[in-house]
């Protein structure tokens, strides 16, 4: 039986370890009740372990959390297509920090809540969602394998809540005046990204032997120099009827295995800017958000926006202004949205779209391409049947004083104008209304009896 005493000022609990040893340990109880109550929880945790209820809980507490780290990331995560991403994000937020020097049994949801909280102030809410998860799935596999038998402190740590939004892309007319404005070497490979929806990992790596122009298929088993893809299978998609001479052309080139190689016949490293390239050609191709114009006088900071590039000067000293274009933040991956958004709007079934873009899981296409369909939503919306009709006014009406065309006014125009014979809207104390309207048209208008009306004391 667990009990509890004191000596010079600390309480010890005595109880029954693991091995049926009794032990004394000592509590920061402040009270008698409190340290036996520790006592009785301790004793309780050491027998179901005897008993093999339970896994003993590690001498050194189950080693650090940065010890885990590199276990999880060692064990489960090299040779998988995100590990230099998980690699990256464990060493920038986690090493070196308080919370990574924490044996696993302090590693508690109120500590890891205390950190997640800290790092809110820098981070958006899905960066916060990836960190907790990183933790959550190394405490899940250590428990997997038998390192630790505790509970995994992300459990009782919510999730951010992240805002939905649209992935930007091109707008079909936007397509031909980019591809014009990209270097010969780029156009093949922008456009097997716009009309197969392959990731920039899938295009580099991809080999003429993937390639059956014969058969107008394409087969995407890897990912940059991986023999797999981000979701861990191969799958076939057609050829675009406009994408077989762009293959033919890269594939005529290529001096190696490759489709789309660099210059030496080499795959194309993981940090080419594809970004750069692209915002490049929609600069040039004046498919931008506006312009800035700054002066280039040196000491003159005068800046101002504009929606054109056209010529302005600075309104202090003069000069010409150098007009900056400030481009729309589409990246290379947001090809791969435009696949997907202009085969919706152009009325493609959303089946064959989510094999094409090859999502493990149909809702991911239709949550977020759905709203592109033709169509979508509008039958539904259309059953807002009131039978209201627009009524007949006459072209011009006088509506507070200002003169405005009936044509662009809606069917609940006469709730927004004055009455037919032009009276003005009642103002002033309620009770006027009594006064003025005539006990049927009372009942009628408002729906009251005039008896049972009150408009209080």
């Amino acid at each position: 039986m667990a009990s509890a005493y004191s000596k010079r000022g600390v309480w010890y609990a005595n109880l029954r370890d693991e091995t049926g040893k009794r032990v004394n340990l000592a509590t920061k109880a402040r009270t008698k009740t409190e340290a036996k109550r520790f006592a009785s929880e301790l004793e309780h945790q050491a027998e179901r372990v005897r008993l093999g209820l339970q896994a003993a809980t590690p001498a050194d507490g189950g080693g650090t959390l940065g010890d885990l780290f590199e276990w999880w990331l060692k064990t489960y995560r090299v040779g998988q297509p995100a590990y230099v991403t998980d690699e990256s994000a464990i060493r920038c937020h986690f090493s070196g920090t308080d919370l990574a020097a924490l044996p696993l049994v302090a590693v508690t949801p109120g500590r890891l809540e205390t950190f997640l909280q800290a790092k809110s102030k820098d981070l958006s809410p899905q960066t916060i969602n990836h960190l907790r998860g990183y933790v959550s799935r190394a405490f899940g596999a250590a428990k997997k394998a038998g390192k630790w038998a505790g509970l995994n402190p992300a459990d009782n740590v919510s999730r951010r809540k992240v805002p939905t939004r649209m992935p930007d892309y091109l707008k079909a007319h936007e397509v031909g005046p980019v591809m014009e404005q990209l270097a010969e070497r780029w156009r093949p490979l922008f456009a097997a990204a716009l009309y197969t929806g392959m990731r920039k990992g899938e295009l580099l790596g991809l080999r003429k032997a993937d390639v059956d122009l014969e058969a107008g298929i394409i087969t995407v088993n890897r990912s940059y120099d991986r023999d797999t893809t981000k979701g861990g299978h191969a799958d076939r998609i057609p050829v675009a009827a406009e994408l077989f001479a762009y293959l033919k052309v890269a594939m005529a080139l290529s001096p190696s295995n490759l489709v789309f190689p660099d210059p030496k016949g080499r795959m194309m490293s993981k940090e080419v800017n594809l970004e750069h390239v692209l915002r490049r050609a929609l600069a040039r191709a004046g498919i931008v958000e506006g312009y800035r114009h700054v002066c280039r006088k040196k000491g003159c900071e005068h800046a101002q926006e504009a929606s054109t590039d056209a010529l302005l000067r600075c309104p202090v000293h003069g000069h010409k202004l150098w007009p900056v274009a400030k481009i729309r933040p589409i990246r290379f991956h947001d090809l791969r949205h435009t696949t997907a958004s202009l085969l919706m709007q152009a009325g493609a079934n959303p089946a064959a779209v989510q094999r094409i873009l090859r999502h493990a899981d149909p809702k991911t296409t239709t949550s977020i391409y759905g709203h592109l369909a033709p169509g979508y939503l509008k039958s539904e919306v259309d059953l807002l049947a009131f039978g209201l009709i627009a009524p007949n006014m006459p072209p011009v009406i006088e509506v507070e004083g200002r003169t405005v065309s009936s044509e662009i006014l809606g069917p609940f125009s006469t709730r927004l104008l004055p009455g037919p014979q032009g009276t003005k809207e009642k103002t002033g104390n309620p009770s006027d209304i009594h006064e003025e309207l005539p006990a049927v048209e009372l009942e009628r208008e408002t729906g009251f009896e005039p008896a049972t009306l009150s408009l209080g004391s």
